[in-house]
């Protein structure tokens, strides 16, 4: 099973490379789903988790503090590319990790840098994945 996962892993890192933008969606408190376009700031190397930053103080911070549950649709027309994602995302204030993942681009929106308490991350942990790239569809079960 674990050989298998991580090919499933790796088929999933190969769909994903290039694609930067998705619409990450989440349950707001008035039971209706809310959508918004996010970033892997083209870092995209998906090994399990998918990564993006956020203002701390954000409906989509406040929606995933009170549930967990997430999509992911991201979309390359031009190649016909498409993957969904559904999983769980967790509010990450860790300091160290924000520096890791921090590129100088994001500086753009967050001015006082990933120091700051102003910014979190926006850790999704899939665990179906959906994909269709050409001819080629599937799902994956990571957990």
């Amino acid at each position: 099973m674990a050989s298998q996962n991580t090919a499933s892993l790796k088929k999933v890192a190969d769909m994903m490379r290039d694609l930067d933008f998705c619409m990450l969606t989440t349950h707001a408190d008035d039971g209706q789903l809310r959508s918004r376009p996010m970033s892997n700031n083209g870092e995209v190397e998906f090994d399990g988790d998918v990564w993006f930053f956020s203002g701390a103080d954000t409906r989509k911070v406040a929606d995933i503090e009170t549930e967990a549950r997430v999509e992911l649709n991201y979309a390359d027309t031009q190649t016909f590319r498409f993957v969904s994602m559904s999983g769980t995302a967790t509010i990450v204030r860790d300091v160290d990790k924000k520096r890791e993942l921090w590129i100088d681009d994001l500086a753009r929106w967050f001015k006082d840098g990933p120091e700051s308490e102003d910014v979190v991350l926006i850790k999704v942990t899939p665990s179906v994945v959906a994909y269709w790239q050409g001819e080629d569809e599937g799902e994956i079960a990571l957990q």
